[in-house]
């Protein structure tokens, strides 16, 4: 077993609840903080039948900020009526007394989410591996349901969707907007205190309690939604499966169970090698200096595909014809240069090897120093595995005319590089964690209801707010009628600045620059106004005595001997306080109304302003110099359902950042927008950081199925000949590949991607053929499996009529989507993934198989990674690990008899000594 996390240090605030117990109609529940009113209320829930519970931490923002946890809250039914309590644990022992009581008598413990709240609960002694042996979350249970979605899942949007409670509800996003205050501020500075602040977590936890319901086919709540699903459409309960009654009941909870499972080992963590990323820049700071130094002697930036490309078009070593974007430049995404870069590269090229060398050591330095980060509250990682939550990911890009935002400017996606700073929703740094790029992406054009229009793939997420001013992250076609887009930061100081102050400011800022020199001379009734306005409404004489101890030159002047005016404006509107930035806009605008000569801006200013504008929360628009304002007082930029105008292809990027939102830049200026992912997922880990997380003791070993999803084909087709070649331990690519005229390696990685639909054009790109080479092959490795591809050709036909396939388990995996066409909304069905869906969803069957196998045999405490179709264990279970992995589960068996056939899963294991590895 794995030791123990250390205990976190934190420091909250000796703040204490106020002490209510009321009925909240809006809610439908006893709301308590009282201390006395609690302790009765607990006795009288432990003097009853054990019964469900639901449950929910505050803590003061994610991350390692996610162990400060400013309070627990608990809901549960009393008979008729439903009780939530409030219960700051780390700070009162009798509430921490309280809490075990709670969690100790609870039949079931549901959570939102489980994989944010285990672990702190876990590190800080307030929750034990026995509770968490009896938790549910209705997060996964709602993934198992619309599978395509890529939105709709938050505890918000399904509260409204099942109508758990009043929409007048106070939430936690009206608690921080009242204050003024930011996402990430009002975590961090609002505490129990803040009787708002209390309501809005103990609301949460009654929707939590009502969202879980009563699971099974007959009951109510996600978990009965979860079981009908997957219910064949012949019992008459809205099934999209297969499955009868009891066995889909069975599916929903053995998710539920292998949940259970991954938290536990999760919540005690993984020991992490701290001296891992130091040594690791020790090792590479040479070879990376001498790439980069290559790159540079040739006139590539590091990290600059478009640089590589046009490099290796100058020296002849680009395979002809190369492809081009629709302004006719040469791709430089990443797919592009995969003939070069990729670890079984086709074509070889020092530039390529240089650049690729650059890249990959700051990838893995941006994880491992990110480990090291996250370890430092316990000692140890623990990573948030999200149960099914990949059925969610989708390609969410942006066109590649769309820049970046950093604090080094505006920069194109050939110039991104990891560790780049962009501002996110709540106006602040955060930083780029990973660069996406695909080629001739699917993207659509969607027209907003205020004339504008945007272009990104279908599954690209944006910031939204709902009629209850919850801010959420959606899909342009899953928004509803009551949906609004925020492009900008939150503009609470815009608010505060007042109409004429910004109507002035578009005047003066479109009539130029000169404007802004002259803003030294501003009036110091304005500017005193002004400040009186960024310090909350402060009387006039406390804010002139603030300002005469900050002030002791002209603002221009102070800026001038910053250096920063005018010889830098964009790096300045960039860093500049919004406070500095405000009194720039009043200054502006008054000097304008005084007559202040115009002047024409050139590129910098007129970004500048753009920048300036939009920190300030005012949605700015861009042309030839000119801003003029789109939006500032209302964050309504887009009403109502969206029109598509049209549809096409193209080369998209994206990028993931700590907060999960960043700045694009378009051909109008700065735009808020969101993306997939906010930390970086132990299941993407490159294969150089993986050593960064050791064992505690016992050597590890890393078991892997081998070709597992074309077994799954081959055993859901009924071909026998696969199965027979790999029992007999024959390589079942060797044939293919001499069919095609490639070589084994070859032959694995084109199989594979043909099976999920690769296109030719992507693939002679990918491996130096030409488009009729490409189509050669494809048909080649075709013909030599006409049993597979017939199951193949048969998931596309089912998925393209119903919109879904269903896993060898019988989990339903669903391929539709929706958008909306001139107001009305309109389906369709990518069914060209549907055996991709298949079979790696039926792969995922097989793992959690196995996971729920080894937990039966009582080895879990042995098993520490699930990773794709691999498992990491001690080396002491090496053998118990390889028969439960390659005994087939009863599904695959059952497959493989409808077809005559017998089942076979061949499994490889390796050593990897006491570190992680990849072997």
């Amino acid at each position: 077993m794995s030791p123990e996390p250390d205990v976190p240090r934190v420091e909250l605030r000796r703040v204490a609840a106020a002490q209510f117990q009321i009925y909240d109609h809006t809610v439908g529940a006893y709301l308590v903080t009282d201390d006395d009113a609690m302790a009765q209320w607990v006795d009288a829930l432990c003097s009853t039948a054990p019964s469900t519970v639901a449950a929910d931490i505050e803590t003061r923002g994610l991350d390692v900020n996610k162990f400060s946890i400013t309070c627990v809250t608990v809901a549960f039914h009393l008979g008729a009526d439903t009780v939530s309590l409030l219960l700051d644990p780390l700070r009162r022992p009798q509430h921490r007394k309280l809490l075990a009581q709670v969690f100790d008598h609870a039949a079931a413990l549901i959570f939102h989410g489980a994989c944010f709240d285990v672990a702190p609960l876990y590190a800080h002694r307030l929750m034990t591996r026995a509770h968490i042996r009896k938790l549910g979350d209705t997060l996964v249970a709602a993934r198992m349901v619309k599978t395509y979605d890529k939105a709709g899942r938050t505890l918000e949007d399904l509260a409204m969707a099942y109508q758990l409670m009043n929409d007048d509800r106070t939430t936690m996003s009206e608690v921080f907007a009242v204050r003024g205050l930011k996402k990430d501020e009002g975590w961090w500075a609002t505490d129990i205190d803040t009787p708002t602040y209390a309501v809005g977590a103990m609301s949460d936890t009654v929707a939590t309690l009502r969202l879980w319901g009563t699971p099974g086919v007959g009951g109510t709540g996600i978990m009965a939604t979860a079981a009908r699903y997957l219910t064949t459409p012949d019992l008459g309960m809205g099934g999209r499966g297969v499955l009868n009654a009891d066995d889909a009941e069975q599916v929903v909870e053995d998710v539920q169970q292998v949940n259970r499972i991954v938290l536990e080992r999760t919540a005690r963590g993984y020991a992490v090698d701290t001296e891992f990323p130091e040594r690791f820049r020790e090792q590479t700071v040479e070879q990376a200096r001498a790439a980069a130094q290559l790159l540079a002697n040739a006139g590539i930036r590091p990290g600059n595909g478009r640089d590589l490309v046009n490099a290796l078009d100058a020296r002849g070593e680009l395979p002809q014809p190369w492809p081009t974007t629709p302004t006719g430049q040469l791709k430089a995404d990443k797919d592009a240069l995969k003939i070069f870069t990729d670890d079984d590269a086709v074509l070889r090229s020092d530039l390529a090897l240089a650049h690729r060398t650059v890249a990959g050591v700051e990838k893995v330095l941006g994880y491992v120093c990110k480990v090291k980060e996250n370890a430092a509250p316990t000692g140890r990682l623990h990573p948030e595995i999200k149960i099914l939550g990949a059925n969610a990911t989708g390609r969410m890009c942006l066109p590649e005319n769309q820049r970046l935002l950093t604090r080094r400017g505006i920069v194109g996606v050939g110039d991104i590089r990891l560790g780049d700073k962009t501002l996110d929703a709540d106006g602040n740094w955060t930083t780029v964690r990973a660069v996406h790029r695909y080629t001739d992406a699917p993207v659509s054009t969607y027209r907003l209801t205020n004339g504008m229009h945007f272009t990104c793939t279908p599954e690209h997420r944006w910031v939204t707010e709902d009629a209850t001013a919850q801010t959420h992250l959606k899909t342009l076609d899953a928004l509803t009628e009551t949906d609004t887009i925020r492009l900008t930061p939150p503009p609470y100081i815009a608010r505060q600045l007042g109409a004429d102050a910004i109507k002035s400011v578009t005047e003066a800022w479109t009539n130029g620059a000169q404007s802004m020199a002259a803003a030294a001379a501003w009036r110091k009734e304005l500017e005193l106004q002004q400040c009186a306005a960024m310090a909350g409404g402060a009387s006039v004489s406390v804010v002139r005595k603030q300002l005469l101890e900050r002030r002791s030159a002209d603002f221009a002047d102070r800026l001038r001997d910053q250096g920063r005016l005018p010889n830098q404006p964009l790096l300045w509107a960039l860093e500049a306080p919004t406070s500095d930035l405000a009194g720039w806009v009043n200054g502006a605008g008054f000097c304008h109304e005084k007559g202040a000569p115009p002047h024409s801006f050139d590129e910098q200013w007129g970004a500048a302003a753009a920048v300036a504008l939009y920190r300030l929360g005012v949605l700015p628009r861009v042309s030839g110099g000119l801003v003029e304002v789109w939006n500032f007082t209302d964050v309504q930029v887009a009403e109502g359902p969206m029109s598509l105008p049209g549809r096409g292809r193209a080369d998209v990027w994206c990028v993931t950042t700590d907060a999960g939102t960043f700045t694009a830049w378009g051909s109008r200026g700065p735009y808020l927008t969101g993306n997939s992912a906010s930390k970086p997922e132990i299941q993407q880990f490159p294969k150089e950081a993986r050593g960064i997380v050791v064992s505690d003791a016992s050597d590890w070993v890393s078991a892997d199925w081998k070709s597992i999803e074309p077994v799954i084909l081959a055993t859901a087709s009924g071909d026998g000949q696969f199965l027979a070649d790999m029992r007999a331990g024959k390589d079942p690519y060797e044939p293919v590949g001499q069919m095609a005229g490639i070589d084994r390696k070859l032959a694995k990685r084109k199989m594979l991607a043909d099976m999920y639909s690769q296109g030719h054009k992507a693939a002679a790109l990918q491996y130096g053929w030409t488009l009729d080479r490409a189509k050669e092959v494809a048909w080649a490795i075709r013909d030599s499996l006409p049993i597979l591809y017939r199951l193949i050709d048969a998931l596309k036909h089912e998925s393209k009529n119903v919109g879904r396939v269903v896993t060898l388990m019988g989990r339903v995996v669903n391929q539709e989507f929706s958008f909306y066409d001139n107001g009305i909304r309109m389906n369709e069905v990518a069914s060209r993934i549907a055996p991709n869906h298949f079979c790696q969803g039926s792969a995922l069957d097989v793992m959690h198989y196995s996971i729920l196998e080894l937990d039966r045999m009582g080895l879990s405490d042995h098993v520490h990674l699930w990773m794709h179709d691999e498992i990491v264990a001690d080396q002491e279970i090496a053998d118990a690990l390889t028969q439960v992995m390659a005994t087939p589960p009863p599904f695959l068996q059952r497959a493989a008899a409808q077809r005559g056939i017998e089942a076979f899963l061949a499994v490889d294991v390796n050593g990897m000594g006491k570190r992680w590895e990849y072997v």
